[in-house]
């Protein structure tokens, strides 16, 4: 985990997200890029020195942040953007490798119906970078227990499980697997990647109309500090994931969720 990221809004909660993030990177010794979540948008009509200014005050409000959570760290960098988020994101990664994006839910929605607002719905669909997205008001601790639920369990590329395995391997993490048998269920969705199960403590399974409904069937019994899923083109949240705002009658989670991009 070398490179993590952090966008940061304008809400109460910035702060908080990035002193989550800190703790993290400071388990994993990783270096920590802030990005501004929302950098003025560049359109015809709008002037160049105005974006300019924009992003120097957005950039000094970072600095501000910075400098009430971290004063003295050394292992951050601001990201400076002027334009689009998602296109500087995939700039960066492919300039220095992102290993993993650090979100909240909501950046700047106030909307007690929303479970992930726009940014953090747009990372998750427009990159193919893994995301953790940690509740608000949420402090760092180590997973101890972790969920990954899906409905197929094949991997077509080993580096889809690294995020996981780091915690895994650093945290010393048990790991549950709940394979979801949804409406249409396959039997070769039973192929499972060797590596999941070698590391796993065990495999569940659960007949439901959702793999979130499989979920929330084993949820209680399990305890997860951390629930993690596969976002494909047409996996865990196939349905769920094409809007960029995710509503919490769809789907909530009050621990840490990281998305891992899985390949179909």
């Amino acid at each position: 985990m070398q490179n993590i990221l952090v966008p940061i809004g304008i809400s109460d909660y910035a702060e908080g997200r990035l002193s989550y993030a800190l703790d993290l990177a400071k388990a994993f010794k990783s270096a920590v890029y802030v990005i501004d979540a929302y950098p003025p948008s560049s359109t015809v009509t709008t002037m160049t020195n105005v974006n300019a200014r924009l992003a120097k005050k957005n950039t000094e409000r970072i600095k501000s942040v910075l400098d009430r959570v971290a004063p003295k760290a050394k292992n951050i960098k601001i990201v400076k953007t002027e334009h689009d988020l998602i296109e500087t994101i995939k700039k960066l990664d492919s300039t220095v490798g992102i290993n993993l994006i650090v979100s909240a839910p909501l950046n700047n929605e106030i909307n007690d119906e929303i479970f992930l607002g726009r940014i953090t719905g747009s990372l998750i669909k427009r990159t193919n970078i893994p995301v953790l997205i940690a509740p608000l008001e949420t402090k760092f601790t180590p997973p101890e227990k972790m969920l990954l639920a899906f409905k197929t369990g094949e991997v077509k590329d080993e580096k889809t499980l690294k995020p996981m395995i780091a915690f895994i391997d650093h945290f010393d993490t048990k790991l549950k697997l709940l394979l979801v048998k949804v409406p249409g269920f396959a039997h070769k969705n039973h192929h499972l990647d060797d590596g999941l199960m070698q590391r796993s403590e065990g495999l569940l399974f659960s007949e439901n109309a959702t793999v979130y409904q499989g979920v929330l069937e084993h949820f209680q019994a399990i305890q997860p500090q951390m629930l993690v899923a596969f976002k494909r083109a047409r996996g865990f949240f196939e349905k769920l994931w094409e809007p960029d705002v995710i509503y919490k009658k769809d789907f909530y989670c009050k621990v840490p969720l990281l998305v891992l991009k899985n390949k179909d």
